[in-house]
């Protein structure tokens, strides 16, 4: 089922009793519940499991009340063959929607009711920035970088919006000046502020040729912060130890070759000999020698188990700068 039959669904007030949720955008998800509830007219509850409501399901006939229940990844549900048959003469006049994280598609279920998934999938950059300014006055460059940081997840940008218009409220009232600023610079000043000071969440990214090129332009804390990038996305070191002597090998090889045709002197293709000069004479010939034979001695050591790989890279930064 695609999202646009929920749509029609909820224009005509006509729900089917049981739907299947999934899919990235919980927070779209959470919308159409809610519309879902306010024209059906029933109340949304988020309960554990089916268990807690199998009771009230059988004992309809004292019940008047009837619900949007709300269940999320509920094995009962999906595994239960028995309970599936009897699922719609169960939920009478309720609404049943089991929110999936990760749908099986190996299992009889997922067969059984493929009709009646909605796949929530991330919304269109385009989308997602109209949805964001409506929220708040951000310039078209700082939305796109909310939705860069916030990877594109709009759940994530409200969370982050919330933060920003809590800030914008506080430092208002704190400063009577800043009320002669336009909406719109202030704005974007105060989502500056809270991004490069960290109160706006940066996921960390495969950060490994950054860093390689940080060490071998001699940029000490730069390297530093992205190493630190490296361990959060779980870069192995014996990668990272690879890279930097691949590399710190092309540039000792492009810097010390003499002749006009350096790939067919050093072998290196003419990629590896463009991003080789980015880095030409930052260290000379021979503290490249010694940082290529640092790399071996270390990825020897942990072949063999004479250091502990975790702190191997910062045994080779310490010694190259």
């Amino acid at each position: 089922m695609e999202v646009a039959e929920i749509k029609n669904h909820i224009q005509k007030r006509q729900f089917d009793k049981f739907y299947i949720f999934t899919g990235p955008e919980w927070k779209v998800q959470r919308i159409y519940l809610e519309q879902m509830a306010t024209v059906s007219g029933k109340d949304l509850r988020y309960v554990d499991s089916i268990a807690d409501i199998y009771s009230k399901l059988k004992n309809t006939s004292f019940i008047s009340k009837s619900y949007l229940y709300v269940i999320r990844d509920d094995k009962e549900i999906m595994q239960n063959e028995k309970l599936q048959a009897q699922l719609e003469t169960l939920l009478g006049q309720n609404i049943l929607v089991l929110l999936l994280t990760a749908p099986d598609k190996r299992l009889k279920f997922y067969k059984t009711y493929k009709d009646a998934i909605v796949e929530f999938g991330a919304l269109k950059p385009a989308i997602l920035k109209k949805y964001i300014q409506n929220e708040i006055p951000l310039s078209d460059k700082n939305c796109d970088k909310l939705m860069e940081v916030c990877e594109y997840d709009y759940g994530r940008c409200l969370l982050e919006i919330y933060k920003l218009k809590q800030f914008i409220k506080g430092n208002r009232n704190d400063d009577r000046d800043l009320h002669a600023t336009p909406v719109e610079r202030y704005t974007d000043y105060c989502f500056r502020t809270l991004l490069e000071g960290g109160a706006i969440y940066q996921p960390p990214k495969d950060a490994i040729f950054d860093f390689v090129d940080a060490i071998l332009d001699g940029k000490v804390n730069l390297a530093f912060d992205l190493y630190q990038q490296c361990l959060a996305v779980g870069e192995v070191t014996m990668v990272m130890v690879s890279v930097l002597y691949n590399n710190a090998k092309a540039v000792l090889q492009v810097q010390s070759c003499h002749s006009s045709d350096i790939a067919k002197t050093t072998g290196l293709t003419n990629w590896q000999i463009t991003n080789a000069k980015k880095h030409l004479n930052v260290f000379q010939s021979g503290e490249l020698v010694r940082m290529i034979k640092l790399c071996q001695q270390c990825q020897q050591s942990i072949v063999t188990g004479e250091m502990d790989e975790e702190y191997v890279m910062e045994y080779i930064l310490t010694n190259i700068f």
